[in-house]
């Protein structure tokens, strides 16, 4: 009796040892099944969808061009007697050129005025006469034939002198022609013929210039804005330019003109703008970008690096917390602003969204924040 006992005794010892290894094991099971449900929740950093008020821009991309250019045309035939400037001389409105078969016309203009000298000169003398025979005649000394003669040879040379007079305002002109001068202020951008060379009937016929000049103490840039964006640029808003050139510097413009016609090709319809460049920074042919400021609004923005984009394609998204939970969200972005972008269409006020760790998530994937604003 007293070893079935023992037996017994020893089955409920093991039994008892069995019941708490087993219980011992579920423990660990479900330690461990916590354990790996925490490890679950991947941790991330996030932010908040912040309102701000953004500048309206319409960005785009010009040229430079001078605020006003003239090519200089010679109106006279002749030799190049002198060429007084060079590309790259500065000439103030009036300054002298060229000149242009000048010694010609000089000995022309003086061989006329000497005749219109001594043509005056016998006006005097034929004039004295005429008064002379005049008293003679009422003195009955001369006849009136005689008195006729010396009237009729005092209009022949009155008439001569209007004729020369205005033979003379002529070579005058020719002469004066000799002489071209600069029509504005402004740079030699181009010369286009050398001291010396003959300019014939036939070169005039082609139109070859003299020189062109270019006006910078301002320039001129026309950008190209699209048309259904036309409707917010007025004349007079700022303008915001940068140039490679000085990649440290900005250049502020003012709107002056918006063309009347879109261009069919691009649908884009230019708008002039006008800048001040009074050191003569800014050369003509230049590129720039350019934005034109268009006012200001409210937007949604959230950081760069919250973004993702699908790839081969214009699409965004990001993730949005909920409830410990991340949620793929489909976004149209729009400006970027230093590290922020603009959201326009899928994003509330005050919304989390996830700024790391994007590649392991997706829909529904627990998640644990780490850093940033929690709702």
């Amino acid at each position: 009796m007293k070893k079935n006992r023992g037996k017994i005794a020893g089955i409920l010892v093991i039994l008892i040892a069995i019941s708490v290894n087993h219980m011992r094991v579920q423990k660990n099971k479900k330690e461990k099944k916590i354990e790996f449900l925490q490890e679950e929740a991947v941790p991330v950093e996030v932010a908040k969808v912040e309102e701000v008020s953004l500048k309206d821009e319409i960005e785009c991309i010009g040229e430079i061009e001078p605020y006003q250019k003239v090519v200089v045309y010679s109106e006279v035939t002749g030799q190049v007697e002198k060429l007084n400037v060079k590309e790259g001389d500065y000439v103030k409105k009036g300054d002298p050129i060229a000149q242009i078969d000048y010694k010609k016309r000089k000995i022309d203009y003086e061989n006329v005025e000497n005749q219109l000298k001594a043509a005056e000169a016998n006006l005097e003398n034929v004039k004295k006469d005429y008064e002379r025979f005049t008293n003679l005649y009422k003195e009955g000394v001369i006849s009136q034939k005689k008195l006729d003669d010396i009237k009729t040879n005092y209009e022949v040379v009155s008439h001569q002198i209007e004729a020369l007079k205005k033979q003379f305002e002529l070579v005058k002109i020719r002469l004066n022609e000799a002489f071209i001068s600069s029509p504005i202020n402004g740079f030699i951008a181009e010369k286009y013929i050398d001291e010396g060379e003959l300019i014939t009937e036939s070169t005039m016929m082609r139109s070859v210039p003299i020189v062109s000049i270019v006006d910078i103490s301002k320039v001129k840039i026309k950008l190209p804005v699209p048309s259904e964006e036309i409707g917010k640029v007025k004349n007079g808003q700022t303008v915001l330019v940068k140039i490679d050139a000085y990649p440290e510097r900005f250049f502020y413009g003012k709107v002056v003109k918006i063309y009347p016609v879109a261009d069919v090709r691009t649908r884009t319809v230019n708008v002039e703008v006008l800048i001040e460049n009074k050191d003569f920074f800014i050369k003509p042919g230049m590129y720039c970008k350019a934005k034109i400021m268009v006012g200001e609004r409210k937007s949604f923005v959230i950081p760069l690096d919250a973004i993702v984009k699908l790839p081969a394609s214009g699409n965004y998204y990001c993730f949005r917390v909920k409830d410990n939970t991340a949620e793929k969200v489909y976004i149209k972005i729009g400006k970027i602003t230093g590290n922020y972008v603009e959201v326009k269409e899928g994003l509330e006020k005050d919304d989390i969204v996830i700024i790391t760790s994007q590649g392991i998530l997706d829909t529904g994937k627990k998640v644990r924040i780490s850093k940033g604003e929690e709702k």
